[in-house]
């Protein structure tokens, strides 16, 4: 067992702090949790997309005028699938460790996966819902869409930790964060930010091994593109596996925001001493 606390009021600087706090209490059970769920297939769409760029890049080199439609390879198109449904599997992976924490302390991989079904196909069933929510917003000016899109923030941590069905879940996170848009606004930023800046770090060693094979001067159009489609291949996995960060970021606004709204941390305490 543990002492980390979820549900409990918290300005944007613990929500960021415990971000990093839970990650390291869970960091044994939500790592295989990873590894068994998401990183398998994460690696299969990276060498995809992967594939693609080197090719793609390999015959940029030769010919300049190539078409960019002929990066809309089958494995590239496949790659881009397996990557949709790998970041619904992380969301899903994200969103039940959290719910198990909550319940239980400690996570057991087996209690996720019999969880995982269910939330996953819940979790589609809402992104999906709100895709076709958010679109027509960012149709007129962009700015209804960013509006429509904070509101929903907490949507998938409300469908699993309250197991509301994908309208009910849109409901409740459009009356959660009423009244406090702004700091969810700044509180996706931030965590944004964050996971961005964390995912590029490898542009840096990247571009070296890149400049690297092109200086070899032994087939430098074929080396490049090979370096270039090993770094985008790299991107796709890394980039997507820093965003569980962002994740966990939602769940402890979803925890802040009950507290904010309803107090029910401080009427379980309350309780307890009573």
């Amino acid at each position: 067992m543990n002492d980390f606390k979820l549900q409990k009021y918290r300005d944007l600087g613990a929500i960021l702090t415990d971000s990093f706090v839970y990650i390291k209490v869970h960091y044994k059970s939500l790592g295989k949790a990873l590894l068994f769920f998401v990183l398998p297939f994460y690696l299969i769409s990276g060498v995809l997309v992967g594939s693609a760029y080197t090719s793609f890049f390999s015959a940029l080199m030769n010919n300049p005028d190539v078409s960019e439609e002929s990066l809309l390879s089958g494995g590239f198109i496949l790659g881009f699938l397996l990557l949709a449904l790998s970041s619904g599997a992380l969301l899903t992976v994200a969103m039940t460790h959290v719910q198990l924490a909550r319940n239980n302390g400690e996570v057991i991989l087996s209690e996720l996966i019999d969880e995982f079904g269910r939330n996953f196909i819940t979790l589609v069933a809402l992104y999906i819902l709100i895709i076709l929510a958010v679109i027509p917003g960012f149709l007129f000016f962009i700015i209804p869409g960013i509006y429509i899109a904070i509101k929903f923030f907490v949507a998938p941590a409300v469908a699993i930790l309250e197991k509301k069905n994908p309208i009910e879940s849109l409901k409740r996170s459009w009356d959660l964060v009423q009244g406090h848009w702004w700091f969810t606004f700044a509180t996706y930023l931030v965590m944004n930010m964050i996971t961005t800046f964390m995912s590029y770090v490898l542009i840096i060693p990247m571009s070296i091994f890149i400049g690297f094979m092109s200086a070899t001067g032994v087939d430098s159009n074929e080396a490049i593109g090979m370096g270039v489609g090993v770094f985008y291949g790299l991107m796709v996995v890394v980039a997507s596996l820093f965003s569980v960060l962002m994740l966990i970021a939602m769940c402890l606004h979803y925890f802040n925001l009950i507290e904010r709204k309803e107090g029910v941390g401080l009427r379980q305490q309350i309780e307890e001493l009573g």
